[in-house]
């Protein structure tokens, strides 16, 4: 089979291949020799770090419900229509840009298909030396919508070299979740010893980090208080930031649903900060 089409970032030690033709995704993130993603399975769902946009997680009875109508989704994963609409979308370049020490991507998402509404995403990618940028921007031509966007990464539990991964999230409440793996609505205060977790938290100050002690640590920045966590697998660890909860385009959780409008676009920018791990707290 021919090789799928792929944009690679490369500053420094780090470099990233960004796949064309599954949703701009990373397929590979190389830090040195290592290797950071993880590939789980064969579905789309289970690779790389690829953006989940118009919506983040599972959708309550797969349907985005506007002023009493519900728009219906078919199931993408199992039984769920799951982490939006451009996961396995192919990507259009925007905009490319390179140096020595900066380089950058952007593409866009054209044909987010069955979301009722007429709307573009636009990823970019951006990596200076030891640190990766990303942005999600939902665009809205017509109609003001609801959305939530985020970046679900599959991180390897082991690298080449240290030990287990180990991540965190400065939370303070985890979303209370049914049996459904659906928020119920409540906010409960942050358990951390209730794993293992396929949960949602919210950490007021934006940040999380994975850590593979004695290799490497990754500090997560975000412009919006909510991970998900995803760490009951024995290959790999998900932590995901997003603009809002699972189900947050039906749900706020007690705050407003975020929307996108003409003129006004969603917009989630995230940090990825790299630095060595020598056995010490970096976290």
């Amino acid at each position: 089979m021919p090789p799928r089409p792929e944009h690679r970032l490369e500053v420094g030690d780090v470099r990233l291949s960004i796949d064309l033709e599954a949703g701009g995704r990373a397929a590979s993130w190389l830090v040195g020799d290592l290797s950071l993603l993880a590939r789980h399975g064969v579905d789309p769902e289970e690779s790389g770090m690829y953006p989940m946009a118009p919506w983040a997680g599972r959708l309550r009875d797969n349907a985005v419900s506007v002023h009493g109508h519900a728009h219906s989704f078919a199931p993408s994963y199992g039984p769920w229509a799951i982490h939006g609409l451009a996961l396995g979308a192919p990507v259009e370049v925007q905009e490319s840009e390179e140096s020595a020490d900066y380089t950058r991507l952007a593409v866009r998402v054209d044909h987010a298909t069955g979301w009722p509404w007429p709307m573009a995403i636009d990823l970019v990618w951006e990596l200076r030396p030891r640190v990766v940028t990303t942005s999600i921007i939902v665009h809205a031509f017509e109609d003001e919508f609801p959305v939530v966007v985020g970046w679900h990464p599959w991180f390897r539990r082991r690298l080449a070299v240290g030990e287990s991964v180990q991540w965190k999230v400065d939370a303070e409440e985890m979303v209370e979740r049914g049996e459904d793996h659906l928020p119920t609505g409540r906010l409960l205060p942050f358990a951390p010893d209730a794993g293992p977790f396929d949960d949602a938290f919210r950490a007021p100050s934006c940040r999380a980090s994975v850590r593979w002690p004695g290799a490497l640590t990754v500090g997560i920045t975000n412009d919006a208080p909510w991970f998900v966590v995803f760490d009951e697998l024995a290959d790999a660890v998900c932590v995901e930031p997003q603009s809002g909860p699972p189900n947050g385009v039906n749900d706020g959780l007690g705050g407003p649903i975020p929307t996108a409008a003409p003129g006004r676009p969603h917009v989630m920018t995230t940090t990825w900060r790299l630095s060595d791990d020598r056995l010490v707290d970096s976290a």
